[in-house]
């Protein structure tokens, strides 16, 4: 196994320049699409994100796309941030993952306090934040912080980050603390080698008894349940149920490798008037159109109900949270069959090693193991939601 230092990228020396539009944003996304797919290729073959692309993504504030824009960052609310994963995901769904995970704890981390996003952010309004928020290290209380130690497995983005937020037990109540470290503070074991998003670089990631001040330390159960909303009453994504509103974008770079792999499937077809000509290959293709329209109205169905909420600065009713669960679940699974309908159509050209489809459907098998959109035990609790069950009713 291979093992190397986790090392800070240099600070910014520049200004930050007036921040773009949602639009822009978009259209920025847009424009990255045929650089990230130039790439792609390589990234899979390597397991490695060419620094042209994690040049490209960071300095377009992609990797750190909910900073907000009172700290110099992009400040994207939801759909923004949905909408510009979801472009990503047509050139690269590797680089699409990246972009959504690390600004997704770019966004938990700053709700922190003021003291710890200046530190953060407060020199270098591109400083990414890596997290993995499964308990896999323990933390001692000592005076002014934690002592954190553990190993945090798959951290993805760990390799191009400045800070890292895991989460710790610290042994006083049930509740966990996440803690936001230094990056340069530990190191990274090489141990990512999947057969789908290759070039994510989710190694693990280890720290042996760092210091990590109270002030850079969130409480889960706190943030779950939208209690620094209060810490920061003129930012109102900070009233957003985390939770659901990070799994709706943890889908948005799927969304875009579907779309993608729709692309590449019509335009092979369109040149092989053969095999588009068959009626089981029409269907396939039929199939897979809806099957990736579906999983965006389901999807925009649950961003609606988070902005919702963000408007009027409650958490989401259990019903509401179920079924934003649910419809990514389902959208999801939706998007795995849609390739599998395209890959039926294209035959056996879609496992050329040359053929994007095979990738997208790699990376996507692997997506699809995130626990939040594991079907199963989405489809209970909106299923115990919708009769009315409560956590403590007998099944």
């Amino acid at each position: 196994m291979n093992t190397t230092d986790v090392s800070r990228p240099p600070a910014s020396e520049h200004p930050a320049p007036a921040q773009p539009s949602a639009a822009e944003l978009v259209e920025q996304a847009r424009e990255l699409v045929p650089v990230l797919r130039a790439h792609a290729e390589e990234a899979d073959r390597t397991g490695e994100m060419p620094e042209t692309v994690v040049s490209a993504l960071r300095e377009a504030g992609f990797l750190s796309l909910q900073v907000p824009s009172a700290l110099g960052g992009p400040g994207a609310d939801f759909r923004t941030a949905f909408d510009v994963f979801t472009e990503l995901g047509r050139g690269c769904g590797s680089s699409a993952w990246l972009a959504m995970v690390l600004s997704g704890g770019a966004y938990m981390a700053s709700l922190l306090g003021e003291r710890a996003r200046t530190e953060l952010w407060g020199t270098d309004r591109r400083a990414v934040v890596a997290s993995r928020l499964p308990a896999a290290g323990t933390a001692k209380a000592v005076d002014g912080g934690l002592v954190v130690s553990g190993r945090w497995s798959p951290t993805s983005g760990v390799r191009h980050c400045d800070w890292v937020m895991v989460a710790v037990a610290t042994g006083a109540d049930a509740d966990l603390a996440l803690a936001v470290v230094p990056s340069a503070s530990g190191r990274v074991d090489a141990t990512w080698d999947v057969t789908g998003l290759r070039a994510t670089g989710s190694d693990t990631v280890v720290f042996e008894e760092v210091f990590v001040p109270d002030h850079r330390v969130l409480s889960l159960t706190r943030m779950v349940t939208g209690g620094y909303a209060q810490d920061h009453p003129d930012e109102p994504l900070c009233a957003a149920a985390v939770v659901p509103a990070l799994t709706v974008t943890l889908v948005a770079p799927l969304l875009g490798m579907g779309l993608a792999a729709l692309d590449h499937t019509r335009e092979q077809l369109s040149a092989s008037a053969h095999r588009s000509g068959s009626a089981s290959v029409q269907h396939a293709v039929a199939d897979a159109a809806a099957l990736i329209d579906s999983a965006r109205l389901l999807l925009l169905r649950a961003l609606g109900d988070v902005e919702s909420d963000i408007a009027r600065r409650t958490q989401p009713a259990e019903l509401v949270r179920s079924r934003i669960h649910m419809d990514a679940a389902v959208a999801a699974r939706n998007l795995r069959q849609a390739v599998r309908h395209l890959l039926t159509a294209l035959g056996s050209a879609a496992f050329s090693s040359a053929c994007p489809v095979q990738r997208v459907w790699r990376d996507m098998e692997v997506a699809l193991s995130h626990t939040n959109i594991v079907p199963a035990p989405n489809r209970e609790a909106y299923g115990r939601a919708l009769l009315g069950l409560t956590d403590g009713a007998a099944h």
